[in-house]
């Protein structure tokens, strides 16, 4: 009967059942967030470590067994296949910039419903595949549109996003890095070419910080650059008899053909770099 109180105990916590009631009496790790300056606490807050038990999920869940609640920890497991990038700290942002709201237990453990993790995949979905600032994805939330990226919304978008153009700030915040990193890829001539930020330069931006991970930074794309630039005049002196007949028919033609040779070059510098790195090892 002992063992039966505790856990009737677990399954009657109010905070888990009564939300608002644990927003009035928030666990020390939210206290320190604030509502006024959500920014203010860093990535490195943990959840409360948990006391061990035997099945990690048996405090969510219910008398019938069934599991209506996740922890981050299998949150981020969960969903970490079809995001990769996805962290702990990650989500711990995203709930700090009020995208998304949790229910915490007594205990200040975050707890995800299965809406709440709907949430999460539509928000990640906009931020990493179609690359939305986090206050345009959090404007789109609030505005009531369903949580849905499919069908004709998705045509919608994508017609959006084709002429989509970001402030330095915006980009950054969309990439969730330093402004100055931003402002370094601008400077070296590998984005903004056209003197504005576009979706290509978002996807260029996202890739460059994807190698600054390895320690390759915006001033070591230089070369890269100049040898994109040595390939693009070479294909444009081949295609100038028809970029300079003044018809517009035969310019796009050219332009599709310069496109072509770009396809083709950057899949046998592929294989070439693939043949290169075969040799590295002894």
């Amino acid at each position: 009967m002992e063992n039966g109180d505790v856990n009737q105990r677990r399954w009657n916590d109010p905070v888990r059942d009564d939300p608002a009631r644990g927003e009035s009496a928030p666990p020390q790790d939210e206290a320190t967030e604030g509502l006024s300056a959500p920014d203010s606490v860093p990535d490195s807050v943990p959840d409360p470590v948990p006391e061990p038990v035997s099945d990690p999920g048996q405090r969510m869940r219910g008398r019938g067994g069934s599991k209506d609640s996740y922890t981050i920890g299998e949150v981020v497991e969960r969903l970490r296949p079809e995001f990769p990038t996805l962290s702990v700290s990650k989500i711990r942002y995203l709930e700090r910039r009020r995208l998304i709201n949790l229910t915490r237990t007594r205990g200040g453990y975050r707890l995800f419903s299965g809406q709440d993790i709907e949430l999460l995949k539509y928000i990640l979905t906009l931020q990493d595949k179609e690359y939305l600032p986090l206050k345009v994805i959090k404007k789109r939330i609030e505005g009531g549109g369903g949580l849905t990226t499919g069908g004709d919304s998705a045509n919608d978008l994508s017609r959006v996003l084709e002429d989509r153009t970001y402030t330095r700030e915006e980009l950054a915040d969309t990439l969730e890095s330093d402004s100055r990193f931003v402002d370094e890829l601008v400077t070296v001539g590998v984005i903004g070419r056209t003197g504005e930020l576009t979706q290509r330069d978002a996807e260029i931006a996202r890739m460059a910080l994807e190698m600054a991970k390895f320690s390759i930074q915006p001033r070591h794309l230089r070369g890269i650059m100049a040898a994109v630039d040595r390939e693009a005049a070479l294909f444009k002196q081949v295609v100038n008899p028809e970029l300079r007949s003044g018809d517009e028919g035969r310019v796009a033609e050219a332009v599709n053909k310069a496109r072509h040779l770009a396809s083709v070059d950057s899949r046998m510098k592929e294989l070439m770099m693939a043949n290169v790195i075969d040799t590295f090892a002894p």
